[in-house]
Parts: C-alpha cells; sequence; structure tokens
C-alpha cells in the first residue's frame, strides 16, 4: 500500500510539474482558462462548417529535437459563391506566408477534402467538432487535428518519418510499426 502511495505521489508530482511546464510556454493566460473551462465540452447542436466561419488567430509552437519556437499563425474558414466549397486558409509568420486552399464538402457528411490548389487533395473527417486527417508526403507520415469551439480553434500537426520507423511484435502478438514524432506543431487560435 505505501508503494502505491508513493507512486500516485510521484505520477502526480510529475503531472503538475508537466501542466506548469506547458503553461509557462503559453504566452496568453486565456489559453489556459479556455482549456480547462467547462467550454470544453463540445456541443452537439453546432453544424460544421457553417457554425464556425470566420478568422482565428494565435501563435503557433513548433517542437523539434532543435528546441521550441512561438511564430504568428491566422486561420480564415469563410464562405464563397458555392455553398460546396470554403475559403480554408493559412497565415504563418511575421510575414503571413499564405496557404490559400479550399475546403470542399463531400457526398458523406463525415468526409471533407482539403484542396491544396496544386494538384493536391487531403481527405479530412469530420467529428465531435473535429477534423482529421493523416498522410504521408516525402517520406513524412502527418497527423492533423483541428477542433473547433464557439471562439477558438485548437490546430495541431504532428510529423513522423516513415524511414525512422521500427517494427515490434510477431506473428502470435502482432507486428507493430512505430513512428516516432520529429515535429509537433500547436496552436490555439482565437476567433476575430
Amino acid at each position: 500500500m505505501k508503494q502505491l502511495f508513493l507512486l500516485l505521489l510521484v505520477l502526480s508530482s510529475v503531472a503538475c510539474k508537466e501542466a506548469q511546464e506547458t503553461s509557462n510556454t503559453v504566452n496568453d493566460d486565456k489559453v489556459e482558462s479556455l482549456l480547462t473551462a467547462d467550454k470544453n465540452i463540445l456541443s452537439t447542436d453546432k453544424i460544421f462548417p457553417q457554425d464556425f466561419l470566420g478568422a482565428y488567430k494565435g501563435k503557433l509552437n513548433i517542437t523539434t529535437s532543435r528546441g521550441k519556437e512561438s511564430i504568428p499563425m491566422e486561420f480564415h474558414l469563410l464562405e464563397t459563391t458555392d455553398s460546396l466549397n470554403y475559403q480554408y486558409k493559412i497565415f504563418y509568420g511575421a510575414e503571413r506566408s499564405e496557404r490559400a486552399y479550399n475546403l470542399k464538402k463531400t457526398h458523406n457528411p463525415n468526409l471533407y477534402l482539403v484542396d491544396e490548389n496544386n494538384g493536391i487533395v487531403l481527405e479530412t473527417a469530420y467529428a465531435d467538432q473535429t477534423l482529421f486527417s493523416t498522410y504521408e508526403v516525402m517520406g513524412n507520415l502527418l497527423n492533423c487535428t483541428e477542433v473547433f469551439h464557439d471562439d477558438y480553434m485548437e490546430f495541431m500537426i504532428t510529423m513522423a518519418r516513415v524511414q525512422d520507423t521500427s517494427i515490434t511484435g510477431n506473428e502470435e502478438s502482432a507486428i507493430v510499426k512505430n513512428y516516432p514524432l520529429s515535429v509537433m506543431q500547436k496552436a490555439v487560435l482565437f476567433k476575430e
């Protein structure tokens, strides 16, 4: 029993330390309060994408083996004259480097297409006010999530190099391919 108590004490102190380190890296107190408030509960009566249209702004935190950096980021989800297409734009850095994409509805209300307007089209699934996509490009496996709330959104992309894959397990237990992360990009963007 004493060992269990010590284990719980260690785990809680590690969690507190991680939470403190996370909050120290956040520039805006609004981020922490929004993420811990009851607003975190996703509303089921929202219609995507109509109820989340707008311009969102904040900082993108980029973590790699070389360290961390933050850059300004904007995400715009706007109507067009075509009811099946939406402007889906991302701006990075102080120079506002623009990625002008389109979000397209499909026959399936839970499947969208992100058209990069250069021949690349990414499939993205929608569930619980969140867009999910996984794709491989130039030997990198990327996972992207975009969670929409009433007045902000959470954006995250993680990347793993396919060449760094390791394989574990066996035929009896299952063969498992591991893809260790090499880059994480994460932002909380506030609706303007």
